[in-house]
């Protein structure tokens, strides 16, 4: 398994078609699938500055000090990309006017006892990029709530969240540490693997999330450690289309455009032989977005059907199967379609990036004859297979009992119980998606 980790492919394909008599069509299902990506596309952007006072520490010293610039460079590149108007919050919101925003490179503004990310989630506009500087820290029942309100504004909504974490220089105090809620005073001096992280909380559209985060990679010249984090439905860099892929076979089935659905993007499939089994086979390249979660093979495939009953569209079909991982060279077996349907993942030789995906299913098994039918196939990892990047590990401190002296300022107390609860959210909201695909088959 291991060996061949790097080799998973991440393939989304976006697919809408309407179907019905030649005189009136009906909408396919609503399956979640990759949103098209519009380029060039300018959008607003809101920037909340956490004002609590634990947020003061990062302004006091010079060397090493990304924080102090950072509301310039998230106002350059906002501007880049659109409109940006910039909050404080603490217990409450309050918009910052003209360059206001500038006050909080000094300690003076960080005055707020309580510090209510909740409160942001609610104000957010879902229709703007809403980047949040904090430092993470929220008890656990507060930050609960948190993601809760996350789960239910974005990623039910097919929308992201990206994190980017950065090291910074810090001189000040840290509040509510350990079962005690001790205080600590820290100074990481000028010393790089001191520094304190912060962090930057970004929600909005998928695509806008990932440009944001990737410029914002272009423009960090500074030496200060810097990670990201991308939760994602669509775990594929770009979104990809089925008419640019390259198929490679395809058996007991044949290309129909029986509703012209072609210039749109999509390709419909006749069945020759509803007792005989179907195959389609195509290659794909991979290409992994900036910050993704890593993930084993340990990977399912489910499968749903839908066909039209009284012009609404009615479930007729859903389970899941494994997904074979196969080797390079590993040859081709007989399929035994005892469950119905086959998934294979292959990497393609002496072609970086490459896979071939082949499915074979029974269409008697799972298609309504005389009809029809929608199929959604997606492959996903397992919820354990899902995890965070390393480096959110490396920066986690537990909760425990802390003293003076074992109290590490370097790292944020619970990081990886806070992440890791935003990434099983997302898990729990709809499954991260390996490959999306969605079909439209009718008998011959």
């Amino acid at each position: 398994m291991k060996k061949i980790l790097g080799l998973l492919m991440i393939f989304t394909v976006l697919l809408t078609v309407g179907c019905g008599s030649d005189n009136e069509s009906s909408k396919l299902p609503n399956f979640p699938a990759a949103p098209v990506e519009v380029k060039n596309e300018k959008f607003d952007i809101d920037v909340y500055l956490d004002a609590t006072v634990s947020m003061q520490g990062y302004t006091t010293l010079a060397a090493g000090n990304l924080y102090r610039t950072l509301p310039d460079m998230l106002d350059e590149l906002g501007s880049s990309m659109g409109a940006i108007k910039f909050y404080s919050f603490g217990a409450k919101i309050k918009p910052l006017e003209g360059r206001e925003y500038r006050k909080f490179t000094t300690p003076e503004p960080y005055v707020e006892t309580i510090t209510a990310i909740s409160n942001v989630v609610d104000a957010a506009d879902t229709s703007h990029l809403s980047v949040i500087v904090t430092d993470l820290f929220e008890s656990d029942a507060d930050w609960s709530n948190v993601v809760q309100k996350i789960r239910g504004k974005f990623f039910e909504n097919n929308l992201a969240v990206g994190v980017i974490g950065i090291k910074n220089s810090f001189k000040g105090k840290i509040f509510d540490v350990g079962l005690n809620a001790a205080t600590f005073d820290y100074d990481s001096f000028d010393y790089p693997h001191k520094f304190r992280p912060f962090y930057l909380l970004i929600m909005g559209n998928e695509f806008n999330v990932k440009y944001f985060m990737e410029k914002f990679k272009d423009r960090q010249n500074l030496p200060n450690d810097t990670e990201y984090l991308l939760l994602v439905k669509n775990l594929s860099a770009v979104s990809n289309s089925l008419v640019d892929q390259e198929v490679l076979e395809m058996d007991n089935m044949f290309r129909e455009d029986k509703y012209d659905a072609a210039k749109e993007g999509i390709r419909e499939f006749g069945i020759k032989s509803f007792n005989d089994p179907a195959t389609f086979v195509l290659n794909f390249k991979r290409e992994v977005p900036l910050g993704a979660c890593p993930f084993d093979f340990d990977l399912r495939s489910k499968v749903e059907v839908l066909t039209p009953e009284n012009d609404e569209w009615q479930p007729l079909y859903e389970k899941e199967f494994p997904v074979k991982i196969a080797a390079p060279e590993e040859e081709d077996q007989n399929i035994s379609l005892d469950n119905d349907f086959y998934a294979e993942i292959k990497p393609v030789e002496d072609s970086e990036n490459t896979f071939t995906l082949k499915l074979v299913f029974t269409p008697d098994k799972i298609l309504k004859r005389e009809n029809v039918n929608f199929v959604n196939v997606s492959v996903n990892p397992t919820g354990k297979s899902y995890k965070l990047p390393p480096w959110v590990e490396a920066w986690s401190m537990a909760n425990t009992d802390i003293s003076p002296e074992s109290f590490d300022g370097a790292k944020t107390v619970n990081l990886h119980r806070v992440l890791g609860s935003l990434k099983d959210s997302l898990y729990s909201a709809e499954s991260p998606n390996l490959i999306n695909l969605n079909f439209v088959f009718y008998e011959r």
